[in-house]
């Protein structure tokens, strides 16, 4: 661990995703990442013409890390298309460890706009998504 890795707790590991609409590519569609743990930190992009979107890896710093207390963030990504608006990914992240949301894995989704939403457990929380992921 180097001096600049001290009290760096990952937010929201990178996340990159493709998004369909009764299978077809969601082109140019609004997508949110909301990420709260000191701050609320919001970053916005939109689709390409495969449907696919990503965001960086998003990081802050916090004494909480070493403290004998429970580490938890807010996640949420937000679809935002022709009118409507879908939450595609909804968790409370409790590990400060880069790709711990799916247990190690990266966040690669593929996300259907028409399914249902349905929870799965990792690394301690409850994940609410409509996304599927390999190794799943």
């Amino acid at each position: 661990m180097s001096l600049s890795d001290i009290g760096k707790v990952c937010t929201f590991s990178s996340t990159k995703a493709k998004v369909t609409l009764h299978g077809e590519p969601v082109r140019g569609a609004e997508v949110t990442r909301i990420t709260k743990f000191k701050d609320t930190v919001t970053d916005v992009t939109s689709t390409d013409d495969s449907g696919a979107f990503s965001f960086p890896a998003n990081f802050s710093r916090s004494a909480k890390k070493f403290l004998p207390m429970e580490i938890v963030i807010t996640q949420q990504i937000v679809v935002n298309y022709q009118g409507e608006s879908y939450e595609i990914w909804a968790n409370g992240k409790m590990n400060s460890e880069e790709d711990s949301e799916l247990g190690g894995l990266p966040i690669d989704l593929s996300c259907e706009l028409t399914e249902e939403p349905r929870t799965f457990r990792s690394s301690g929380s409850l994940i609410l998504t409509n996304c599927h992921w390999d190794k799943e």
